[in-house]
Formats: structure tokens, C-alpha cells, sequence
């Protein structure tokens, strides 16, 4: 197998199948996501079916420095790639329903809820499950950088994997909540009989926080907390303080499993799995 180094020496997760073999990249995929406190990837085999790699490097400054630096560095970053695609992790986001969607609307569409963002281009995923789009914005410095180093890379919002998880895990007609935990906010999805009710981004500065946003949720659908499931994930190697506060509203609370039936090199293990689960399901992505 040809030498693999991590130049940077900065990633708290490196993680590396013993199959993964540079000269064969062209047969993998790779999935990168982007939040305000970190980047992370992944490198899915696409001829085994199992993610080979996984890396999460924390940020010590500004987002965007730090992207252009670990990029610049890491090894694995700059191959070249079967496909790959980007999950940026943002509260800028809106949905729009299939019928409604006119692509040459979708300044609008993100202006209206969010305001005008500087430097930066608007795009759109297609979530199928939940038959809409998700409209978004990019840092422009971002796509430019990573588009540099994988051209052909695909851009997504952080809501089109979680939606697809949610809505495709098996469950009684009953409500489910879902919860993703990230860095100083939370997203509450509600899904009822495979549909799609609602889905948010809340800023949370204490975990009481994540009581309230949830009772509002769920009073708006009639949704009886102790007889409804709770499922939750995030980037945390633990249940975070924001959704342990929540064990006595619900019947039950449990995290979120990996979609499809991909496997994982022996040294991702489940607790990796479930806390980068967005970047996992990221490649069975439309």
C-alpha cells in the first residue's frame, strides 16, 4: 500500500482501513463537511461498498482559513476522485415545494427568509423524499476553494441527508422528532407517516433551551411528548447536555442509525457512524 501521512498532524479523528490504497482513489468517492467548527471527511470504496477513511479536523480560527489550510496540507484532500460531493453545515437555508420551485427564484426565495448574505452564490438540492428543495448559500471563498482542488464536486446543504434519514427510518404512524445536535444551535425535524411537517434551525445558548424549542414544536402539530419517539445525533461522542435534559419529555430518545446498507472499515466504529451520520449518508444523496 502506498505511504499515507497526515502532513497537517492536527486531525483529532484519523482514521484509515488498511485496504485504502492512494493509486486506487479513482474508485472512491469522497464526502467533505464543513461547519463552524470543523471540517471533516470521509472516502466510501465504491467497488466494496465501505467507507475506508475518516478524518475531523477542529477549527482554532476563522472557518475559511482554516479550510485553505487543511486542504493545502492533507494528503488525502487533493486526489483525484471518483466523484465527491460538500455538506456545508448553515442555518441559511429555506425549503420550497416541488410545484412552487422556479430555479430563477431562488435569490428570492433565500433573501426573504434570511436576508442578503455577502459574497456569496445561492443553490438548491432537490430532497426527494420530502418532494422540495433546499435552498441555500455558499461562501463564495469557499466553493472557489473547493473547487480547486476537487472541480468536480457536487454542493449540498446539511438538511438533505438528515431529512432522508429520518423520513426513511422505520417507525409507527405516530409523530417522530428528530434532533441534530451541532455547536451552538439544533435542528428539530417532525415527520408523521413519512411525511415531512416540519423542520428548523434553533440557536441554543443553555441545553433548557432545547425544552422549549421542542414543546413549541411540537404543540404547533399536537404532538404528545410522552408518547412520542425522540431521535437524535450530532458531532458529539456523547448524548450532549442539550438533548440529556430532554429525557423526561419523551417516551424514549435513541440516536439515529446510518441509512443503506454500506459497510465500515473495522476502526470506524458505531459511535464514529452515528456522529458524523450526515457526512456518512451524504453520498446516497441525489
Amino acid at each position: 500500500m502506498p505511504e499515507i501521512g497526515n502532513k497537517t498532524a492536527k486531525a483529532d479523528i484519523d482514521l484509515i482501513d488498511e485496504t485504502f490504497d492512494i493509486s486506487q482513489s479513482e474508485n472512491y468517492h469522497l464526502s467533505v463537511q464543513t461547519g463552524q467548527d470543523r471540517l471533516s471527511f470521509c472516502v466510501f470504496d465504491t467497488i466494496v461498498n465501505k467507507y475506508v477513511c475518516l478524518r475531523n479536523y477542529p477549527f482554532s480560527g476563522d472557518a475559511i482559513p482554516e479550510c485553505k489550510l487543511i486542504f493545502e496540507h492533507d494528503d488525502l484532500l487533493g486526489l483525484k476522485y471518483k466523484s465527491s460531493r460538500h455538506l456545508l453545515i448553515s442555518p441559511r437555508f429555506t425549503f420550497v415545494p416541488d410545484d412552487l420551485f422556479d430555479i430563477d427564484s431562488r435569490d428570492l426565495y433565500l433573501k426573504f427568509n434570511h436576508g442578503t448574505a455577502k459574497d456569496s452564490q445561492t443553490m438548491q438540492n432537490r430532497v426527494k423524499q420530502a418532494n422540495l428543495y433546499s435552498v441555500f448559500s455558499y461562501p463564495k471563498e469557499l466553493t472557489d476553494l473547493l473547487q480547486k482542488y476537487q472541480p468536480e464536486i457536487n454542493l449540498f446543504s446539511h438538511t438533505a441527508p438528515i431529512i432522508d434519514s429520518v423520513i426513511g427510518t422505520p417507525h409507527s404512524s405516530s409523530a417522530v422528532v428528530a434532533t441534530y445536535f451541532y455547536s451552538g444551535y439544533l435542528d428539530i425535524i417532525i415527520v408523521k407517516n413519512s411525511k415531512l411537517l416540519f423542520y428548523n434551525t434553533f440557536s441554543i445558548e443553555a441545553p433548557e433551551d432545547s425544552v422549549y424549542y421542542h414543546l413549541v414544536t411540537s404543540n404547533l402539530f399536537d404532538i404528545d411528548l410522552k408518547t412520542t419517539k425522540l431521535i437524535f445525533t450530532g458531532n458529539s461522542g456523547q448524548m450532549p447536555a442539550e438533548i440529556a435534559i430532554l429525557k423526561d419529555y419523551f417516551e424514549s430518545i435513541v440516536e439515529c442509525e446510518p441509512s443503506g446498507t454500506d459497510t465500515y472499515s473495522n476502526c470506524i466504529s458505531e459511535d464514529y457512524r452515528r456522529s458524523y451520520i450526515n457526512l456518512f449518508n451524504l453520498y446516497r444523496c441525489e
